[in-house]
């Protein structure tokens, strides 16, 4: 969560403050430490105190901000505040606790006392910005939170962030704050002049001016002044050195004259109607927001009421089981008394807790009812801005005579209530909390798994996906680093570790890998390797005019005359495949047994399509070699293609079974692509030891700009790729991920319609509930524009979901009995009550096929609209 402190004074303002009206709910969670119990009077106390000190900002308040989504339990922002007060030296000073709920967020503000009263002297709080935004960064990653890009590096912070006086000056003028920055700031990136910015900012409705104190600011119609400086957010100094002096720019009177002179009675009368409409459209929500206030103020009364009855009976009947008399003079003697305190003691505990429990239930239930309503007010904020930017322009073209005219591009699309997204625990995320709750090392089997070196916040993200209670969890971390098992690999400020078994696994590895590359193996003959050349040459000839590289020969050579373990290296698009596809036709007219193995059935139908090797999982392999099936032998070829995906632990199990065996071990991919799941970057590290064939002449793309795109990729030089994109128009900006979603939602269905549904197209995300949000984006678009079939409601493992003749889909699992692979795609054709049928893509060279699906035989849980 963010943090935000001050040291201050002014006890009165900041209590009413505090406790202001305007705030949705206004909670009082705790005031301790002060005779007072209310907060004016607790804040009087400290100011009374503080008159014996020369200390006039004897106040430190603090606010404490988490992510607007998360429902976050009381018990976190009171770990929060306690390793807050051990930080600052604030433990036992005087203290109050109050919680906001305001537009559908929760946060908490806490005020300490600065006196020490017994010394009469106030406690220094020395660095506290830079000690909060550690102890900020690390809540975030002990939550598990997604970090703002501000908080990990300042200088990455987000440009279009505002200050408290920008928005109330964006209120002021009925302005969303965010978007009018972005104007500012698009203005001015726009410019490299005095003059270009002027223009710029008269096409938004702006004059540039000077101001009496504030340099270059920038005037509207209704007079209001805006300094350059601040909603550019740039220093004053670069506003002066791209703009000059004042020197010929009009005063705000004549801005406001010049605004005048362009006045069109024709557009003020659409202006002032549309701001009536919007206005009553405001009000409107307003109502039913404070309806919704007072109904729900009501029922937390209602629950506090129903809560403090039940305490008085409970603690009525606790205090009767106790004995009296010589009953309890006999009891005491016996123990029987303070035994029977001990259980009530323990059942008051119990009982507060529930009471805690149902009270955060009902917030959470209420934040979830407001949230809702809040996006209501953000998609009436959202299409006022859009007209204040259609009036500068055409007011009359772009504003329909409708009292709410329907968005062109929803900035927040509509969410169908009946299709949530669940995302399911894994498999066994039950059973490593119960393990982990009995031995905390545990944990780092668990990330050993997926990371090859970790450190403290790596265990701790982890640990608290099992172990949310925050008092437990630093304790479990330190017994996990106290873990026999764990092995420190980099030493310094924040050491980074390693486990046993893992370093164990990777030191065999290599040295496997050594023993086989530098082992002989059965090789093939000169005249089979020139045959299989001049047969690969002939068969591109034929398809494509072209013949294979002298780098693709070199590596098919190298595969085939090489040791026991050989590598290929090759770029996306160098023709690894069509390399592959040779060396086979040698193997095979040598006598050998070619098989092929990836780490996704996809990956696996890709190579055996591509190169003619029969193809398998690698995890296939390894499950019929357990039952006994298909071992190698001295006369097998393994290829391995896609080696850079698979893991430590997994590829040293393959090599040490090509090793045992005798069997020739191929393993082709590019270390710099898709990075392993698993822990470890094995083929990498193995392959950098020994010589490699690189391929690095990218024949898949004919342009030669993609090819350069693709080789900026391959180096890891993203912004040069997108660069060359940009360069070619290919790239589309937006201010932030709401607009983003809503500009590619908008180009998906216009694809869609200029050229129909049997083009492929895939919109791509990195988290589950973006791609939940583009896929609701581009539902809700396909719907306003009468272009979706009748839907039927299917279980997925991921919710409810529509699905529509016409949808994209991909299957999540193999389905052998189907014949589709994990990670295939297809395109609904046909929907019954009781089964989808699904056509399935080609790559062209297979004839198109269906498949049906049953829900008494695949479920759809297998199943996912894209």
């Amino acid at each position: 969560m963010i943090l935000k402190a001050s040291q201050r004074g002014g006890g009165m303002q900041l209590a009413v403050h505090l406790l202001k009206p305007e705030n949705e709910h206004v909670e009082l969670h705790e005031i301790s430490g002060f005779v007072a119990d209310d907060l004016a009077g607790a804040f009087k106390e400290v100011y009374a105190i503080s008159k014996g000190t020369r200390c006039k900002q004897f106040l430190f308040s603090l606010s404490l901000n988490p992510p607007e989504m998360e429902n976050v339990p009381v018990e976190v922002f009171e770990d929060v505040i306690a390793r807050i007060e051990a930080q600052m030296g604030l433990a036992g000073q005087p203290r109050a606790i109050v919680f906001h709920e305001k537009q559908g967020r929760r946060h908490a503000h806490c005020v300490w006392s600065r006196i020490d009263a017994a010394k009469m002297k106030a406690i220094n709080l020395p660095h506290f910005k830079l000690k909060l935004t550690e102890l900020s960064r690390q809540i975030y990653l002990e939550q598990g939170w997604d970090m703002p890009r501000g908080l990990e590096d300042f200088a990455d912070r987000d440009p279009l962030n505002y200050s408290q006086a920008e928005a109330q000056q964006a209120k002021r003028v009925k302005r969303d704050a965010r978007a009018l920055k972005a104007t500012f700031q698009k203005c001015w990136a726009g410019s490299d002049s005095r003059a270009a910015f002027a223009h710029a900012l008269k096409e938004q409705g702006f004059v540039l001016a000077r101001g009496d104190r504030r340099g270059f600011i920038a005037v509207d119609a209704t007079g209001e002044v805006y300094a350059i400086a601040r909603w550019v957010g740039v220093k004053t100094k670069e506003v002066r050195a791209r703009l000059g002096d004042l020197e010929g720019l009009p005063n705000v009177e004549d801005a406001i004259a010049i605004l005048s002179r362009s006045f069109d009675a024709n557009n003020f009368e659409t202006q002032q109607r549309v701001s009536a409409q919007n206005e009553r459209r405001k009000e409107t929500l307003e109502k039913k927001r404070l309806s919704l206030v007072a109904e729900q103020r009501g029922e937390r009364k209602d629950l506090g009421d129903m809560q403090q009855t039940r305490l008085a009976v409970e603690t009525t009947a606790r205090m009767a089981s106790l004995p009296t008399g010589l009953k309890a003079t006999w009891a005491k003697m016996t123990g029987a008394y303070q035994r029977l305190c001990a259980d009530n003691e323990a059942q008051i505990n119990e009982a507060l807790r529930r009471d805690r429990h149902e009270r955060q239930a009902l917030i959470q239930r209420h934040l979830k009812v407001r949230r809702a309503l809040q996006h209501e007010f953000e998609q009436f904020e959202y299409h006022r801005e859009l007209n204040a930017k259609s009036a500068q322009r055409d007011i009359d073209a772009r504003l329909p005579d409708a009292e709410f005219p329907p968005e062109q591009v929803p900035l927040h699309p509509e969410y169908d209530p009946a299709q949530p997204l669940i995302i399911q625990p894994e498999d066994d995320t039950f059973s490593i909390a119960e393990k982990v709750a009995r031995d905390p090392a545990h944990i780092l089997e668990v990330i050993a798994d997926k990371k090859e070196a970790f450190t403290r916040a790596d265990i701790l993200r982890a640990l608290v996906q099992y172990i949310p209670d925050p008092t437990k969890l630093r304790g479990a971390a330190d017994a996990a680093l106290r873990s026999p098992d764990l092995i420190e690999v980099k030493s310094g400020p924040e050491p980074r570790y390693s486990t046993q078994e893992f370093l164990s696994t990777k030191a065999t590895l290599s040295a496997n890998a050594r023993v086989m590359a530098s082992s002989s193996a059965p090789s093939v003959s000169r005249k089979h390797i020139e045959a299989a050349i001049a047969k690969e040459n002939a068969a591109l000839q034929k398809s494509v005019g072209a013949n294979l590289s002298a780098e693709q020969e070199t590596a098919i050579r190298h595969v085939l005359t090489s040791g026991q373990l050989s590598y290929v290296i090759g770029l996306a698009g160098a023709g690894k495949c069509t390399m592959l596809s040779a060396a086979r036709h040698a193997w095979e007219k040598q006598g050998f047994q070619v098989i092929g193995a990836a780490l996704s059935g996809k990956a696996a139908d890709g190579l055996e399509t591509a190169s003619g090797i029969e193809s398998r999982t690698l995890a296939s392999l390894e499950y019929s070699w357990h039952n006994g099936y298909n071992l190698l032998t001295r006369n097998s070829v393994l290829v391995i293609d896609e080696a850079g995906m698979v893991g430590t632990k997994q590829l040293a199990r393959f090599v040490s079974a090509a090793k045992k065996s005798g069997a020739t071990l191929v393993l082709v991919g590019d270390p710099e692509q898709l990075q392993p799941i698993q822990a470890g970057r094995p083929f990498k590290d193995i392959a950098q030891d020994s010589g490699a064939a690189r391929l690095t002449e990218i024949r898949r793309q004919r342009q030669e700009w993609q090819r350069q795109a693709s080789s900026h990729l391959a180096e890891g030089r993203c912004a040069d790729a997108i660069d060359t994109y940009r360069q070619q128009g290919f790239v589309s900006t937006a201010i932030d991920m709401p607009e983003a979603i809503a500009k590619l939602a908008q180009d998906y269905v216009t694809d869609m319609e200029l050229n129909g549904l049997d083009v492929s197209r895939l919109a791509l995300t990195h988290r589950r509930k973006d791609v939940h949000a583009i896929n609701q984006a581009i539902r809700s678009l396909r719907k306003s524009g009468d272009n979706l079939a009748v839907e039927t409601l299917f279980q997925t493992e991921h919710g409810p979901r529509a699905f529509a003749v016409g949808d994209r889909v991909i299957f999540t699992r193999n389905g052998r009995d189907l014949g589709v692979k994990n990670g295939s795609f297809g395109v609904v054709e046909g929907i019954d009550s009781d089964q989808l049928r699904v056509r399935m893509d080609t790559d062209g060279s297979d004839k198109a096929r269906s498949v049906t699906i049953m829900p008494d035989h695949y479920n759809a849980r297998s199943l996912r609209r894209v």
